[in-house]
């Protein structure tokens, strides 16, 4: 009889104890549990945060090793926080140095249902790339190289240059040449770089003359550019004129040319008879000099009519010679 009032009391306890916690959970004061498995967490520590968008959710309940030597995480997660099923888990870190905590990250809408609930897995895992990791990565990856590697290596740029021989000692031996010929100029190297100084030096020296130059040049730029059109127009005037003066000379081609020639005549033949040129310059100035004399008034007119001397009667043959 006491036993069974003792059941019914114990009973009667649990009863309580399921409802009270029910009710602490639906009034959101409680948490839920979810698990995720990494490879490898680093330095992540038990009580670290939880994280969705930077915002602290949750904590880390604990870190364990599974049969696999993987990391089993646990996680308390407020009861309010609703993250979809479809969601993954990072580990990151604060800051470069920094402590490391779990971020959840939605792969969808951050309100695409189903949620998380208590015991449910995170199976999409990784670790954002810490410096810790990529170091591993990076030593992982050289310890790959082995021996043989290195050796295939070198056999392999052996088969490349094979037969090359010749081809890369006159490769060597122009470098060398070039090399030497440029040490042995050093001196006019020298003295190129110390002209392009003194060159450089001078134009400084003139900077007051090349801002005028340049200044003078903008203006006459600037002219040129607002008497454009009227520069046009001359040019087509010229054009015209060059035009207009070919046909011109073209219709009378063949006078200009008889004439050119005639002038040409009558020069050489003067050219001749230097003697009877000077006897005609000098009767030509007593002439002007003497014929004012004579003239009894302030004005008279004078003709005289020139008749060259082999065409007049009066005149001995040797006229032009004697």
């Amino acid at each position: 009889m006491i036993r069974s009032h003792l059941s019914a009391r114990a009973g009667g306890a649990l009863l309580v104890a399921i409802v009270m916690a029910t009710l602490l959970a639906a009034c959101g004061g409680g948490t839920y549990h979810v698990t995720a498995t990494f490879d490898d967490v680093g330095d992540l520590q038990k009580s670290g945060a939880v994280q969705v968008a930077d915002v602290r959710v949750g904590k880390i309940s604990s870190i364990k090793l599974t049969k696999d030597f993987r990391a089993k995480v646990g996680m308390s997660i407020d009861s309010g926080a609703h993250i979809p099923k479809n969601s993954e888990a990072l580990v990151r870190t604060t800051s470069l140095l920094g402590e490391k905590f779990i971020e959840l990250r939605p792969m969808a809408s951050p309100t695409q249902t189903p949620y998380l609930t208590n015991g449910d897995v995170v199976t999409r895992t990784q670790q954002a790339p810490e410096l810790e990791f990529v170091a591993d990565a990076a030593i992982e990856l050289l310890g790959a190289v082995n021996s043989n590697d290195v050796a295939t290596l070198v056999q392999t740029g052996a088969q490349a240059f094979q037969g090359r021989g010749p081809e890369l000692n006159r490769l060597l031996s122009d470098l060398s040449t070039i090399s030497a010929t440029l040490a042995s100029r050093t001196q006019q190297l020298t003295s190129i770089i110390d002209n392009l100084d003194r060159g450089a030096q001078t134009l400084a020296g003139g900077s007051g003359d090349l801002k005028t130059l340049l200044t003078n040049l903008a203006t006459t730029s600037q002219i040129l550019a607002d008497n454009r059109q009227k520069a046009v127009d001359a040019v087509q005037q010229l054009s015209r004129l060059a035009a207009v003066q070919n046909d011109v000379l073209d219709k009378y081609h063949q006078n200009l040319d008889t004439q050119i020639k005639q002038v040409d005549a009558i020069l050489a033949v003067a050219a001749t008879q230097t003697q009877q040129l000077g006897t005609v310059v000098d009767f030509l100035n007593q002439f002007v000099y003497a014929l004012p004399k004579a003239i009894p008034v302030d004005f008279t007119q004078v003709y005289m009519w020139a008749v060259p001397c082999t065409n007049d009667s009066r005149s001995p043959s040797n006229c032009l010679t004697g």
